[in-house]
Formats: C-alpha cells, structure tokens, sequence
C-alpha cells in the first residue's frame, strides 16, 4: 500500500508541475510545425512528380519520332513480336 501512496503523491506533484498554458503552447508549436512539415512534403510531392511527368512525355514524344523515322523497322519489330507472342500463346 506504501508504494500506491508514494505513487499517488508523485503524480499529484507532477500534474500540479504541469502548466496548461506552456501545454497549450507547445501544441500549438507543434501543429504550426506539422503543418509546415506537410506543405513542405506537398510542394516536393508536385515538383518531383511535374518533373517526372514531363520526362515522361519528352521520352513518349522521342519514341515517336524514332517510330515515325524507322517506319520499315518499326512494322518488323512490331510483326516479330506478334508473331512470338502467338507463339507462345499457342504453347
């Protein structure tokens, strides 16, 4: 029964060393901070994926025009990998 009181006195002392306004300001020190944190986190988001985006697009265009300059080799690679991918549905 001894420690039960010893503990209820040192939380009575802890949460009367407890300020609610410091609580209440370090909160609101840390929501300031996540928020930051998450808008932060957003722009990188948007810029990495504007960036890849784009790569994306400059890449598609490039096959393209490879595409479209190789006309002849584009028609046998495409029929090559037809015919292999009857093939090998058949199997």
């Amino acid at each position: 029964m001894a420690s039960q009181v010893d503990w209820g006195r040192e939380a009575g002392r802890f949460l009367k060393e407890i300020n609610v306004n410091d609580l209440q300001e370090q909160l609101d020190s840390l929501r300031d901070y996540l928020r930051d944190l998450t808008g932060s986190f957003s722009k990188i988001a948007n810029r990495q994926w504007r960036s890849t985006r784009d790569r994306a697009l400059d890449t598609a265009q490039e096959t393209e025009e490879i595409m479209k300059d190789n006309l002849a080799i584009s028609l046998v690679v495409a029929l090559g990998l037809g015919i292999l991918i009857g093939y090998l549905a058949r199997r």
